[in-house]
């Protein structure tokens, strides 16, 4: 007796979604050459054999798991449009709806580099559709009174940021105590209402200064500084490359030549591809530690503080001498010493932060909120800058930092 051919492509529908949200998983926590077509099988229970029936190779499953994510941030837009209400309601249905329990773990958007051409153009479009109705609600809310004027295309991206951000985080081991639900409610609260005390007050922060340190004039003979100077210069080099395109699409000739140097530079200086990817991560957490260091010795209000950090880390990832790597996908393929460091950098933050903000909260311009949870969220708001550094003019990454800084301490509320 024949099967059932309505049974049978349901069966399909049903396993290509097993293989998908773990394909998506992986990609997350490994990247994509870590990421192995025999492991997504053998979770999923089919033969690597298998596979080839839902993809045609490694590319067409970075693909396929973007265009999913994509397709799952389109869906729920619309359906939070869809169920009515004020602008902030369909932001909240729609970061709701990302994170539902019953939502598989969806691909951050990290190696669009490493897709075809075709492949490329179809993700993009889907994305900028994505962001142009996040935009639009929010234009249309301020018209109507219902969130305050801003800057809607660097917030529409701060909002996706958000919503992209959470599968990431739950692999630091600063959230141990929050759940999915924690995280959740600290990003529709960050966006409603900030975390300052008092919305309506003024606040006049003062900018880090973030020029990189020169060779001193005394030293510029020294062999060890000079290597020293050569190193940071590639590593920056590398990072921005690594946030622009993707760690798999970067190669280290591209970083050479962006440099004016020999891939042999490279490796004398640093070494082969994944000692860089590791270098630049462990780079990336001291530029972090060292922003929150002039944070704590920020002279005057903590709101004022957090202002100042916040505008300093969405600067420092829109510049090119800076730009410290965003650890958007591939942790996991870190080697473990260097895992351990980062988690130990992540959680002196987070400790350092805390204190921070109970004393905002003691001098009354930080408001009472779910600290732990806001911080774990923070990142969100300016990590995935880079890998939409095309879709701004100079102009709006000029305003983004200071937009940013406005839309933590206040979020969207009107005021």
């Amino acid at each position: 007796m024949p099967s059932n051919p309505s049974q049978s492509r349901a069966t399909r529908g049903v396993k290509r979604a097993k293989v998908l949200a773990e394909a998506a998983k992986a990609l997350n926590h490994r990247g994509v050459s870590h990421t192995s077509l025999a492991e997504i099988a053998q979770r999923v229970g089919v033969s690597r054999a298998a596979l080839y029936y839902y993809f045609e190779d490694q590319e067409d499953l970075v693909f396929q798991c973007y265009r999913q994510s994509c397709e799952l941030m389109g869906r729920m837009l619309r359906e939070a449009e869809q169920r009515g209400g004020d602008a902030l309601a369909i932001i909240d249905a729609f970061v709701d709806g990302m994170l539902r329990e019953d939502e598989a773990e969806f691909a951050a958007l990290s190696e669009m580099a490493y897709l075809r051409p075709d492949q490329h153009s179809i993700i993009l479009g889907l994305y900028d559709s994505i962001h142009a109705n996040v935009a639009a609600i929010l234009r249309k809310g301020a018209a109507r009174g219902e969130t305050r004027p801003c800057d809607f295309r660097i917030v529409a991206q701060a909002i996706i940021g958000l919503v992209s951000w959470i599968p990431l985080a739950r692999r630091w081991r600063t959230r141990e105590t929050l759940s999915d639900t924690d995280l959740v409610a600290a990003t529709k609260e960050l966006l409603r209402s900030g975390v300052a005390a008092d919305r309506r007050a003024e606040v006049s922060y003062r900018r880090f200064d973030l020029t990189p340190p020169g060779v001193p004039v005394n030293r510029i003979f020294d062999s060890e500084v000079l290597a020293s100077a050569r190193r940071e210069s590639l590593l920056a080099a590398a990072s921005w490359l690594f946030n622009l395109k993707g760690v798999d699409a970067t190669s280290l000739e591209e970083i050479a030549l962006s440099r004016g140097v020999t891939k042999k530079v490279v490796y004398h200086n640093v070494g082969d591809k994944e000692t860089l990817v590791t270098e630049c991560y462990r780079r990336s957490f001291r530029i972090y530690e060292e922003i929150q260091a002039r944070g704590r010795e920020f002279n005057g209000p903590r709101i004022e503080a957090v202002c100042a950090q916040t505008h300093a880390l969405a600067e420092s990832s829109l510049r090119d001498d800076i730009a410290p790597l965003a650890p958007l996908a591939g942790f996991e393929s870190l080697p473990e010493a260097t895992r351990e460091e980062i988690h130990a950098s992540a959680g002196r933050m987070m400790e350092s932060s805390l204190v921070s903000y109970r004393a905002g909260q003691a001098e009354g311009s930080i408001r009472p909120l779910n600290t732990r949870a806001i911080l774990s969220m923070l990142p969100g708001v300016f990590e995935s800058l880079p890998k939409w550094f095309d879709s701004f003019d100079s102009e709006e990454r000029g305003r983004a930092p200071a937009e940013l800084a406005e839309l933590v301490r206040i979020g969207l509320q009107p005021i």
